[in-house]
């Protein structure tokens, strides 16, 4: 083996220069080959950046990669919290159209024994001009008496939030229907020849033309 390639290998295995030439290696030699291993360290230093910059790239990309993961993982869950938001208000809006139905309903009950509530118009307030109505209770009317007067006609809702008490027209009408003979007659009556209950009509006539007939409950046929 020639004697640079001996001292080369030494200086591979971590030998340092004065150690070889206390062994007796020739000065020169031992020099020589260690500039030649340190230009090629120096070229190899000089590749390592190109070898960084790739590592740290692949570290990027495994970063980024991470990040798309962790988006990817949020993303269901994020469609799952709009689903819960959407099926919220889903039954919030369920909720007030049940309101508004149960108002509407209720409205159009007491019309029916509100004393102030004539020809579809509210009599019980008025308005000196339109402006003055507030939005959505009711179509706004001008009085035919009184131009300096404004009426609605009320909506549904609107007679369901009405605070006025109609206990004293149910007593009219309570009254009105106990004077009846035939009020509750529907609910009491049992006929004597085939036991049918509830079956009742009244015979009357037209007090115009004579014609008679029977009005009540009468049988399926």
């Amino acid at each position: 083996m020639k004697v640079s390639k001996h001292v080369e290998r030494l200086l591979r295995q971590g030998k340092k220069s004065k150690e070889l030439i206390e062994l007796g290696f020739p000065k020169s030699v031992v020099t020589r080959v260690r500039r030649k291993l340190r230009r090629e360290k120096a070229t190899l230093r000089a590749k390592v950046p190109e070898g960084t910059a790739r590592g740290v790239s692949r570290v990027r990309t495994t970063a980024e990669m991470t990040d798309q993961t962790a988006a990817m993982w949020q993303k269901p869950q994020s469609i799952a919290n709009d689903l819960q938001e959407v099926d919220s208000l889903v039954k919030s809006l369920s909720e007030v159209q049940l309101l508004i139905t149960a108002a509407r309903e209720f409205g159009y009950y007491r019309r029916q024994f509100c004393s102030y509530h004539k020809d579809g118009i509210c009599t019980f307030q008025t308005w000196p001009n339109q402006g003055e109505i507030p939005q959505g209770i009711g179509e706004p009317v001008l009085s035919e008496s009184e131009p300096s007067e404004w009426y609605i006609k009320p909506s549904p809702p609107y007679c369901a939030m009405c605070t006025l008490p109609l206990e004293s027209r149910l007593d009219d009408l309570e009254v009105e229907v106990s004077g009846n003979p035939l009020s509750r007659a529907k609910y009491q009556f049992t006929c004597k020849g085939c036991g049918s209950k509830g079956y009742i009509a009244a015979k009357i006539k037209c007090t115009k033309c004579g014609c008679e007939t029977y009005w009540g409950w009468l049988p399926n046929k």
